[in-house]
């Protein structure tokens, strides 16, 4: 298979025209060339790695220390089609034997799931017991342990354990942390320092006796001092190790990220820390760590507001990085590169030969258009570039809401309300382009011209319903605001079949209006390419109008308007209701 994109991220940098050959499950070749007949061509947006969470408690009501086969899955599933293709079940502070019935069951469940194309989890990561406990946070002080060579031999004596742990945890300075960072590094178990009062010097030596990662930098630490800069200077200063870093915005300042990332380069990290409640709607609660926590204010917190891990995703992630002003090639790299590196992870996180083929294609906007898993599409894929153009992420469908129909009525609803949510922060990350296009309509209506809009089926509907609504609410007169709605006034109460494909009727409407260079047209379509919407676009322009384009997918529409503003609201909870969250 043979898929050409418009960019790549590829060796740390986004680049293009290019394409990824896949052979078995596997990328065969990377071509920094566009071929001319490719199996599949992307359109717009950037083909890069899966991404790889280092550091993920779980997601969609499931809780790493608690899943088993089934809940397993239903989090690998839903991450994957979140464009999480990799990542580490985190398991925190507990009992040993609790931690003992968690591995076993995440050993069941990697051996009943192998070969499924579903997010892949390379082993567990114990995040404590052996953690500092003025430095402890959400974990609790009664289960907490000093890592002697007495309690490791009761930890890593059970089977289960022993054959998945990848990562540990732990503070250096407490009792046997040294020694306990060259065991575990001896038995070929990572180890990263967090949840420490360590200073310069003890961080150090943690890091000559093995320790590679610094968990959660700036979290659950010393806090930084120039004379005593303890474990944060050393995660940003020193070369041996890589520096993880909750991207969620609340754990560490926009600011404090932007710092990080500069002072660590190509050895920071992006970690989530996500607990259950991630992707769950904001006021749910669940049980994490022993204690409640509730989704509040963009995290997770304990009753006394206290943070206890996040409610996001990477892909999310992603994009709050992007937005706290770091560059998307360097918060790429963070999020599929580095966390490889990191890891020890040789077959992923980067597009070259020999990788497994775990891929994401991201929208301009960094949401996810689909994901592949060995090659395999987690979303259904567009038609072959040679026959037809790729599908609007509008269209796309959600695989983590396949079995949504037999949950009940709340469950629905939080669902939908959940996505109305994710279609809000679309807009506001599309705020600046909608700023110009409203302010370049106000100088021409100020001007006296007037501002038209043009859109089909519920696009056109929205389109009259403000028109309308502008009229009482700014005591504007009739014909300053002019729907042009595909289909006439009977598409407003119900369908005109074929009204959208008939890209000549809006210029027809445009010459009965005497449209001219005074004015504006907005057109409006989720799909970003409406024949109907498109021909008013191109009439428009033909006339010298300003022309806008409010879109909810990248296409045509778009690249022919003066002013594009696309909101990427991505797929719909109904798979292509576009009355939903692209309405919204």
């Amino acid at each position: 298979m043979l898929i050409a994109a418009d960019r790549l991220f590829r060796d740390g940098a986004i680049t293009g025209p290019g394409a990824v050959a896949i052979e078995n499950g596997r990328i065969a070749a990377v071509l920094d060339y566009d071929p001319a007949n490719p199996d599949l061509r992307l359109q717009g947006g950037i083909l890069a790695p899966g991404l790889i969470d280092l550091h993920n408690n779980g997601a969609f009501g499931i809780d790493c220390a608690e899943a088993d086969t089934d809940g397993f899955r239903h989090l690998c599933r839903a991450l994957g089609a979140r464009g999480v293709t990799s990542f580490a079940p985190t398991v925190i502070t507990a009992p040993f034997a609790s931690l003992h019935g968690a591995a076993r069951r995440l050993r069941a469940a990697l051996a009943a799931m192998a070969g499924e194309p579903v997010a892949r989890m390379p082993g567990l990561h114990l995040e404590g017991p052996f953690l500092a406990p003025n430095r402890r946070g959400a974990h609790r002080t009664d289960w907490l342990r000093d890592p002697t060579g007495a309690a490791l031999d009761e930890l890593l004596a059970d089977p289960d354990l022993a054959a998945t742990l990848k990562l540990v945890t732990l503070a250096p300075e407490r009792p046997g942390g040294l020694a306990a960072v060259r065991r575990l590094t001896d038995a070929g178990v990572m180890v990263a320092l967090g949840h420490s009062d360590a200073d310069a010097a003890e961080a150090q030596a943690a890091i000559e006796a093995g320790a590679r990662l610094v968990t959660h930098v700036f979290t659950a630490m010393r806090p930084f001092h120039h004379r005593d800069p303890g474990l944060i200077g050393v995660a940003l200063a020193d070369a041996r190790v890589h520096a993880c870093f909750i991207a969620d915005g609340v754990h560490a300042d926009a600011l404090a990220l932007r710092f990080g990332f500069a002072a660590a380069g190509a050895r920071a990290v992006a970690v989530t820390d996500s607990v259950s409640l991630a992707g769950l709607p904001e006021g749910s609660t669940a049980r994490f760590g022993g204690d409640s926590a509730q989704a509040r204010d963009g995290a997770a917190r304990r009753p006394d507001g206290s943070l206890t891990g996040a409610t996001i995703t990477l892909d999310e992630g992603l994009r709050r990085l992007i937005g706290a002003g770091i560059a998307p090639a360097s918060a790429l790299r963070a999020a599929t590169e580095a966390p490889a590196a990191a890891l020890g992870l040789a077959d992923r996180g980067r597009l070259a030969a020999g990788c497994l083929a775990d891929l994401v294609w991201f929208d301009d906007a960094f949401e996810i258009r689909n994901a592949w898993i060995g090659g395999t599409a987690l979303h259904p894929l567009p038609a072959p570039a040679r026959h037809a153009a790729a599908m609007p992420a509008t269209e796309t469908i959600r695989r983590d809401l396949d079995e949504l129909d037999r949950a009940d009525s709340a469950t629905i609803m939080a669902a939908l309300l959940d996505q109305e949510q994710e279609a809000a922060a679309a807009v506001k990350r599309a705020i600046p382009a909608l700023a110009r296009l409203a302010e370049d309509v106000a100088v021409r209506l100020e001007a006296g011209g007037r501002l038209f809009y043009a859109g089909a089926g519920t696009s056109g509907r929205l389109a009259v319903l403000d028109a309308v609504e502008c009229g009482p609410t700014f005591s504007l007169p009739d014909g300053v605001i002019i729907p042009l709605i595909a289909g006439g006034g009977a598409a407003v109460t119900g369908a005109v079949e074929g009204a959208e494909d008939d890209a000549a009727a809006a210029a027809a409407l445009l010459d009965d209006h005497k449209a001219g260079p005074t004015d504006v047209l907005v057109g409006i379509a989720a799909s970003g390419r409406t024949p109907f919407t498109l021909g008013a676009l191109r009439a428009a322009a033909a006339r010298g109008l300003l022309t806008g384009a409010i879109v909810n997918a990248d296409g045509p529409l778009a690249t022919s308007a003066d002013i594009a503003v696309v909101i990427a609201t991505g797929a719909e909870v109904l798979a292509g209701s576009t009355r939903l969250s692209a309405g919204t």
